[in-house]
């Protein structure tokens, strides 16, 4: 299969039976979720006592979350602008529409997997078996940095609270590494075994899936790595800002450990999308709670960041999916 991407090779948007059927199930869905999520939030409470305490000043560090939003969703949709350049030209905008699009697929499926269908949709046909195969290894990108980063926070997190945290906490460390080492190994030999696979008596049967790993070069692997570490900086700033927001006070030191430590926790636990905000609170509380006794700001902070960075851009990917009508 030919994947050489033509510069004149303009996306063909999906066919309009396809759209339909993503809208009719992907939007009543999506709506009823976020209907339940606001009729069962049992916080509210909480959330205008603390409002009505917050200063001035402090809306700067809310403003300052609403800033970096952007930023995230276009190094997220430049990341996958780069991946799908081997197989196809896309414009910025048309990759950010399969990134949106991709949220609001994804919400109902574990750790969101079904933004596969979102994604590839907004490529051509020909291309959206390897597409797949790319949404994955965007997939593996992302978590190869939550590891790189989360361990050492971790562990520096386990090392200096070795008195409240089960010591069985460190075999997990291990795991985690041993799988960083492992996935960093397979990530940057993939070209190569792409080509071996290729050359087995199954190559006909996955060429289409697999084919389209061969055209990266480490370098390519490198730079789609390094945009990963960018967009992981942007919201692991988002949530500091937002705990500073909540007037939860972290030094800078505390916060270098906390939370990326939380981050990979929230990674590798198998989460909805509808309960990824209970679990993101909860390993807040317990994870930030260490440097802060200020349980109720944390726990509204992690629901919060997860209202800017997952909810917005699911709402803004319905109606760009709802607008989509060739």
């Amino acid at each position: 299969m030919d994947f050489s991407a033509d510069k004149s090779d303009m996306p063909k948007i999906p066919s309009k039976g396809w759209l339909n059927l993503l809208k009719w199930i992907v939007l009543p869905l999506a709506f009823s979720f976020l209907a339940y999520k606001l009729l069962t939030f049992n916080q509210y409470h909480d959330l205008i006592t603390q409002w009505k305490q917050l200063s001035l000043s402090q809306f700067w560090w809310l403003g300052a979350v609403f800033l970096l939003l952007p930023i995230n969703m276009l190094l997220e949709a430049t990341k996958w602008k780069q991946l799908v350049s081997k197989i196809q030209v896309l414009q910025l905008t048309d990759a950010l529409r399969g990134v949106l699009v991709g949220i609001a697929t994804g919400f109902l499926t574990p750790n969101r997997v079904g933004e596969l269908v979102g994604r590839v949709m907004f490529l051509n046909p020909e291309h959206r078996k390897a597409g797949i195969t790319l949404t994955l290894l965007n997939g593996l990108t992302q978590n190869i940095i939550m590891v790189l980063c989360g361990v050492p926070a971790c562990a520096l997190f386990i090392n200096s609270h070795k008195e409240s945290i089960a010591m069985n906490t460190s075999l997990y460390l291990w795991l985690l590494a041993a799988g960083l080492v492992l996935f960093g190994i397979v990530y940057f030999l993939l070209p190569r075994f792409s080509r071996m696979l290729n050359r087995s008596r199954y190559s006909e049967k996955i060429k289409a899936f697999t084919d389209c790993l061969s055209l990266y070069s480490k370098q390519d692997l490198v730079q789609i790595t390094l945009i990963s570490l960018g967009r992981y900086v942007v919201f692991c700033t988002q949530f500091f800002f937002m705990l500073r927001f909540f007037g939860v006070d972290l030094s800078m030191e505390q916060a270098l450990i906390s939370i990326p430590t939380t981050y990979l926790f929230v990674t590798f636990t198998p989460t909805f999308a509808f309960s990824d905000v209970a679990v993101r609170s909860s390993y807040a509380v317990l994870v930030i709670g260490v440097f802060s006794g200020q349980v109720v700001s944390i726990a509204l902070a992690g629901m919060c960041i997860w209202l800017v960075n997952f909810v917005i851009p699911l709402l803004v990917g319905l109606v760009v999916l709802a607008r989509e009508n060739k």
